[in-house]
């Protein structure tokens, strides 16, 4: 499978990326405003199918690193990726890597106390490990019928062409809407 995908980080960032065509930063990030990004499928790439969501989070990177904002684009190749909807979902995904990990409980989230946080951010490496485990190498997250998160757990062989979209001051996103951002700011690094 091979998609067009986006990513929204700060624009110091996206250049080393870029240049080095290779993402260094994993995914947990304290923002301002207490919100907080987390690697809930564990240690990979987290891209995403929506510009405009890619944008908001280039936002969340740029306000704190106090810079422009980027969004980059690439191609995403994955082989035999995990699909999560409305037929499989996260809950469930969750329950069969607890349950490949610590035997086939009920709900081996009760039993383990899943209330902790530091549990809870524990179990996306168990999801990672246990997808790899199961010869999955990603996850294809349909969020509805627009938005698809997507993980690439091999980067190196996974993404490809990876190209600046656009960029933008974070204070013209907050009176622009963000296609608007892309044409203008577009021209430029044509």
């Amino acid at each position: 499978m091979r998609r067009t995908v986006y990513r929204g980080i700060s624009y110091n960032e996206a250049q080393t990326v870029i240049a080095n065509q290779f993402y260094e930063r994993d995914e947990r990030r304290n923002f301002q405003n207490g919100i907080k990004a987390r690697s809930t499928f564990g240690q990979g790439i987290y891209l995403i199918s929506d510009i405009e969501l890619a944008a908001q989070y280039a936002f969340c990177h740029a306000e704190v690193e106090g810079e422009k904002a980027a969004v980059l684009k690439q191609d995403l190749s994955l082989a035999n990726p995990y699909i999560l909807n409305y037929r499989s979902t996260e809950e469930q995904l969750r329950i069969k890597a607890l349950s490949w990990k610590f035997g086939g409980t009920s709900d081996p989230g009760t039993h383990l106390g899943l209330n902790n946080v530091e549990e809870k951010q524990g179990i996306g490496s168990l999801i990672k490990e246990f997808l790899l485990d199961h010869g999955f190498d990603g996850i294809v997250y349909h969020i509805d019928e627009e938005i698809i998160y997507y993980i690439s757990y091999f980067q190196k062989r996974q993404i490809k062409n990876i190209t600046l979209d656009f960029v933008f001051n974070i204070d013209d996103l907050k009176r622009a809407s963000v296609l608007i951002l892309r044409e203008k700011y577009k021209r430029q690094f044509i």
